[in-house]
């Protein structure tokens, strides 16, 4: 997995050393299960989906610089597992939802009640496929995003729905966000269309 991950030579060689000196996913696992702090939950509706009624819960968590950098821009963190295999990257996001998923039903639960979404809904978003961890983009400035991963299938990628040059870019910030699935009034998951290729986007273009 490693071998494949590459930064560009104007990369910060400090940072540098820091993420390459990260040695397994589980580690950020546990790193984010000890010092991720929720910082918001909320529910909310999905209105272009095309059935009524369908909602999914959401947390925001504060993390440290180093563990949102080693999460997302590590040799052996989020991107680079989706970067190796569509498969493996979505193995590793539900295996990290699977561990964090008792807090985020909890905060959720307590914070918005059970009027949208039942615990037991609740619980199901958070471990369904199309759940999913990510930085928070309204925390990110992408006018300053610059190439710092030398991956040439994510440089030639230009057809996603995001920035010019998201996927090169290796971001700094404290912020991710845990997306449950959408939930249909009988318990069903809903995906958006255009997310039904979400792991697939990642491995091909660093972004989605």
């Amino acid at each position: 997995m490693a071998a494949i991950w590459a930064f560009e030579s104007s990369f910060c060689p400090i940072r540098r050393a820091k993420l390459e000196a990260v040695v397994a996913f589980d580690d950020i696992i546990r790193n984010l299960l000890t010092l991720s702090e929720v910082a918001e939950a909320w529910v909310s509706e999905g209105t272009e989906l095309g059935p009524k009624g369908c909602y999914r819960p959401s947390v925001r968590l504060n993390v440290p610089s180093d563990l949102f950098d080693a999460f997302f821009n590590s040799p052996r963190g989020y991107r680079a597992l989706f970067l190796a295999d569509p498969d493996d990257g979505q193995a590793a996001n539900g295996k990290l939802l699977r561990a964090l998923e008792p807090r985020l039903s909890a905060e959720v639960a307590e914070r918005c009640g059970e009027s949208r979404l039942s615990r037991a809904s609740i619980r199901n978003a958070f471990l369904a496929n199309s759940a999913k961890v990510w930085p928070d983009e309204e925390s990110l400035d992408f006018r300053e995003a610059t190439e710092d991963i030398a991956i040439a299938q994510w440089r030639e990628c230009d057809w996603i729905n995001a920035p010019a040059g998201a996927g090169l870019w290796a971001p700094q910030g404290t912020k991710l966000k845990v997306f449950g699935a959408f939930i249909d009034p009988w318990g069903n998951e809903v995906v958006a269309h255009k997310k039904i290729r979400r792991r697939f986007d990642i491995h091909e273009c660093g972004f989605t």
